[in-house]
């Protein structure tokens, strides 16, 4: 490489901004960062909050992974369903499975309010009430699968199915976060769009916040990245490219998180301490394989002291909102993920204060198991009271 052409003569305080290096021949093994908000005119790419290599690299891999035709990286998961729900107009009718994120919870319900949409929570594995409240108006249907909490298997091409014969213009979109396109393709199921928290599997490291929808037609992917560049839930070329960075792994990684998770779930079969574990249907056809998260119950625990106990007693579980990483991490989602929530709607999806969420992470299953067993010994220990 050479340095640019025309530079010859130029003060030192042109030179201080305007000297370059050309890179046009460069050929490097790994895609560098395009930390650059513009780009020359002509140029296809001409504005990061359009788009950016790095941004393009990722969206083209996700968009082969899921088979659409086309992929939007957002900054963030909730960014992205927010795209998804530009799609939507006053007066459409929403329908949304009652197990979801807390995050997603609250946001549905309080954009649904603004945009003059109509709303309805309900229990998307029974088919035949989604019949009963679909009609002309209901122009999307949202649910996660596996979901969150509990981890059940919704039925992505039933659903699909009983959507598009009561209208053929209704969305149906699928946060597939938990199984991720490598054990799930909603797509190839029939529906519309994908979305996915990037933070969580893709990045498996705890250090980047980012978001993807995939869509089936090109022109909801159009009218996604027209969202984007107009709402400004742009991503950053470095953390789109330690996203990039990070998918290398992905399915090394996943086969680790299944592994443990497995061994984890033997062993919490088998304790008399455990009440009740959540684990998704792995049908072989739908969801193809799982790992890396579950919900359990301790016995005799109606409010939730145990469970505290135990997530305070784990020394290779982080407690934070990690979770999906390379390390382990333990939550109470009562007041953690669905904090948002209130205690009613925690009630009426069956959430309470006991149920424990383990994010099996890609350490020595020996290691997690013996202290899993060790917080289970110590949450059975009642608190001395103080004098």
């Amino acid at each position: 490489m050479s340095a640019q052409e025309g530079g010859e003569g130029l003060k030192k305080e042109t030179l201080l901004v305007r000297a370059k290096m050309r890179f046009a021949d460069a050929d490097p093994i790994s895609t560098p960062i395009f930390q650059t908000s513009a780009f020359r005119s002509g140029d296809p790419y001409f504005y990061t909050r359009n788009t950016n290599p790095n941004f393009q690299e990722v969206e083209d891999l996700f968009n082969r992974l899921d088979h659409g035709a086309g992929a939007v990286l957002y900054a963030s998961g909730m960014g992205a369903i927010d795209a998804v729900l530009g799609l939507l107009q006053p007066g459409d009718k929403l329908l949304v499975h009652s197990l979801i994120y807390g995050c997603s919870y609250r946001f549905l319900s309080d954009h649904a309010e603004r945009l003059k949409l109509r709303i309805e929570f309900l229990d998307l594995s029974d088919s035949k009430a989604l019949a009963k409240v679909l009609d002309a108006r209901t122009k999307m249907v949202f649910f996660e699968t596996p979901t969150n909490p509990f981890l059940r298997t919704i039925n992505i091409r039933q659903i699909a199915s009983v959507a598009k014969k009561k209208n053929p213009a209704c969305w149906v979109v699928v946060d597939n976060t938990w199984a991720t396109p490598l054990f799930q393709n909603p797509l190839e199921l029939g529906a519309d769009v994908a979305v996915y928290s990037c933070s969580k599997f893709f990045s498996g490291h705890s250090d980047l916040i980012l978001g993807v929808a995939i869509a089936r037609d090109r022109e909801v992917v159009e009218s996604l990245r027209k969202k984007r560049f107009y709402s400004g839930a742009v991503p950053d070329p470095f953390a789109a490219w330690l996203l990039r960075r990070s998918l290398q792994t992905l399915d090394v990684r996943l086969q680790r998180h299944v592994e443990n998770t497995r061994r984890v779930l033997k062993f919490l079969g088998g304790h008399p301490a455990v009440k009740s574990i959540c684990f998704p249907d792995v049908d072989g056809k739908q969801l193809r394989d799982y790992g890396g998260m579950l919900f359990f119950n301790l016995a005799d625990d109606p409010e939730g002291a145990k469970a505290d106990r135990f997530a305070g007693a784990l020394r290779l579980f982080d407690r934070g909102t990690s979770l999906a990483s390379v390390g382990s991490a333990v939550a109470v989602p009562y007041t953690g993920s669905h904090l948002s929530m209130t205690e009613v709607e925690k009630a009426r999806i069956g959430l309470d204060r006991s149920l424990i969420r383990l994010s099996i992470g890609i350490e020595s299953g020996d290691d997690l198991i013996a202290d899993i067993n060790s917080a289970i010994a110590q949450a059975q220990k009642k608190r001395r009271s103080k004098v």
